[in-house]
């Protein structure tokens, strides 16, 4: 199984051809810095191959912006082919976890953000939240390995005393994620990507990219 471009050129030479199957791919930025883009962009390009998307929206994509990138493409069988599933709660994205690995012919699991109901009830239900996130975490690289699924996984952030950005997540379950990447504003629609982690991208490899009407590029 071969890797799934994501057709923007400098991401996908900094991770090494496009997102690697059989792993989990993480991306993380502050609002705005280009996660859900990126998403959308990897469900278009999956759901033009043919194949089904999961796209599990915590945050409230816009399926125009879908519709938008799509030109010059068969927009109406990526629509068909992208299947939206919005959670309400961590256990209602849990079960929509595990519900997609059903799926007929599914492809690629998004999942934006992986982290927000984490980070939601971490003050309420610490040891409840840490638990349902590392399961959650734990089924989607099992799925990715015995399904040849890629996944695709963004992260709410927060700013640490150095003033750098993090994304609100737990190390027990990092050794799950084989690829993160960081996502930074640099100018209007301009956008930096840094390799943090890599199976064979250097750490610190950082590339530009840009936002426009019709996607990343």
């Amino acid at each position: 199984m071969t890797r799934l471009p994501l057709k923007c050129s400098a991401l996908d030479k900094l991770i090494g051809g496009g997102l690697e199957p059989k792993i989990i791919t993480e991306i993380f930025g502050e609002a705005g810095s280009g996660k859900t883009n990126i998403c959308l962009q990897a469900a278009r390009e999956c759901a033009n191959s043919g194949k089904k998307v999961a796209y599990i929206d915590s945050e409230g994509v816009s399926i125009e912006r879908l519709e938008q990138i799509c030109k010059g493409y068969e927009k109406e069988q990526i629509l068909t082919r992208t299947l939206f599933f919005s959670p309400t709660s961590a256990n209602d994205q849990e079960t929509m976890i595990k519900n997609t690995f059903k799926i007929k012919d599914l492809q690629l699991i998004i999942i934006d953000s992986l982290n927000m109901f984490y980070r939601l009830n971490l003050d309420e239900d610490k040891e409840g939240s840490l638990r349902s996130f590392s399961r959650q975490v734990a089924s989607l690289q099992k799925a990715a390995r015995e399904q040849n699924l890629y996944i695709l996984t963004t992260e709410q952030v927060y700013t640490d005393k150095n003033g750098d950005i993090k994304p609100f997540t737990s190390r027990d379950v990092e050794h799950l994620v084989k690829t993160i990447v960081k996502l930074e504003k640099t100018g209007m629609g301009t956008r930096d990507a840094t390799i943090i982690k890599h199976r064979s991208q250097p750490e610190g490899k950082k590339i530009s990219f840009t936002i426009t009407q019709t996607g990343i590029q």
